[in-house]
């Protein structure tokens, strides 16, 4: 660790991240009908999950961010996504995240929020250079919390006057570019009408002929820190499994309740509802999800670990912690997929009535569960890892957004962990 570093970690204080799930619990449970019906996040919420710091979790220290600790972050994302999965999806994909360089932070904090909504996905605009900058034109979609933000984020390539893909030497030779745009050149489309985590917000956003200046554009995601929580983009992304697993959690819990409330009544009702709880393949269901949620938590907090603890050393992520933490957010969607449909189907007609927390589990974690980092079929290049790394030149596999930090190291010995 640098000297600069090591003083700046003596004279800053950490937020403590523990308490906020409790303090924030009763605003989230008020706004339940807002987020699934009206499909929005209260103002109130917004500016408490502001004042708590959520938004600025990613953020830089030395712009007057919060940089948390990873492990505390994942476990504040998972209470977060217990509570409710809507909240806790826009406080992982809004934590504060930037590419825009310290001057240029600290100018927008001194003048008010930080706090941006993104989409990586798709190279949706087009981008030409002009003096200082560039001139941006594109429409994005599944920017999350797009309502609140204050900043968003594209992704774009440069193109020349003939409209053909160009390597701007600005962006490290490269035609990709990812823009930070004020939401004051932005045009947010209400297109979000989704299946689960209804109060997401993750609309489309909209910029034409937006000038970009330099400092407020960048070729990578990972932006110009240096300290252990910006070592890659896959420290965040790793909230994909703390969210998963929250959800889960909160499916456990409502199955519980079920279950209890069911055999604490008078019986009634159908011979299926009278009887919940007390057949084997009712136990069963709820041993097998504890069993999921927990194999899938520890696997991901495992190696979420071991890269964290490696990054606080001020050394690169190994490529296999890479591949490990990109696994375990598939594991841990999928898994958490199904530990929750398990209850969903023994709940019976307790679990489909709308607006019901296990219903509201089901549906959000069918939703989170399709993003394009966690399905199943991301497999595949996990898979190839195992099979090419031992040879000579491997691994060559290209886990995208997940490991974004340079190409795969020499080949390693197989080892069994």
């Amino acid at each position: 660790m640098s000297a600069a570093r090591a003083d700046l970690a003596k004279a800053r204080v950490r937020r403590d991240l523990r308490g906020i799930p409790g303090s924030l619990a009763p605003l989230i449970l008020a706004a339940e009908d807002e987020l699934e019906n009206q499909r929005r996040m209260p103002e109130n919420l917004v500016d408490a999950l502001w004042e708590a710091g959520v938004f600025s979790a990613f953020t830089p220290a030395e712009v007057g961010g919060d940089e948390v600790d990873l492990m505390e972050w994942l476990e504040l994302i998972e209470q977060l996504s217990r509570l409710n999965g809507s909240v806790g999806w826009n406080a992982f994909v809004q934590a504060g995240q930037t590419i825009l360089p310290p001057d240029a932070m600290r100018r927008i904090l001194a003048e008010g929020r930080y706090i941006v909504a993104s989409s990586f996905g798709r190279a949706a605009g087009r981008a030409y250079r002009t003096e200082g900058g560039h001139r941006v034109t594109g429409r994005w979609p599944f920017a999350s919390g797009a309502p609140h933000a204050t900043h968003f984020i594209g992704r774009t390539l440069v193109y020349d006057t003939d409209d053909n893909p160009v390597n701007d030497p600005q962006l490290l030779g490269q035609s990709q570019l990812f823009a930070v745009f004020p939401r004051a050149d932005v045009t947010i489309h209400d297109t979000w009408d989704g299946l689960g985590l209804r109060g997401t917000q993750s609309m489309d956003f909209e910029v034409r002929d937006a000038f970009v200046p330099d400092e407020f554009a960048g070729p990578r995601l990972t932006g110009p820190y240096s300290a252990p929580l910006f070592r890659g983009i896959y420290f965040l992304v790793l909230g994909h499994s703390a969210h998963a697993l929250g959800i889960a959690r909160s499916a456990i819990d409502s199955f519980v309740e079920i279950v209890q409330r069911a055999q604490a009544k008078t019986p009634h009702g159908s011979l299926r509802q009278r009887r919940l709880g007390q057949d084997q393949v009712h136990k069963l269901a709820i041993a097998k999800a504890e069993s999921l949620v927990r194999a899938a938590r520890a696997f991901t907090w495992d190696a979420a670990r071991q890269a964290w603890e490696q990054a606080q050393r001020d050394e690169d992520v190994d490529y296999h912690l890479r591949v490990l933490m990109a696994q375990s957010m598939i594991l841990s969607a999928q898994w958490a997929k199904e530990a929750v449909q398990i209850l969903f189907e023994q709940a019976g007609t307790s679990a489909v009535i709308r607006g019901t927390t296990l219903e509201r589990c089901y549906r959000d974690i069918s939703t989170a569960a399709q993003h394009t980092l966690v399905v199943e079929t991301r497999y595949e290049t996990i898979g190839e890892y195992y099979l090419t790394r031992s040879l000579p030149g491997g691994p060559q596999i290209d886990l995208g957004v997940t490991v974004m930090v340079g190409p795969p190291p020499p080949a390693q010995p197989i080892t069994t962990d």
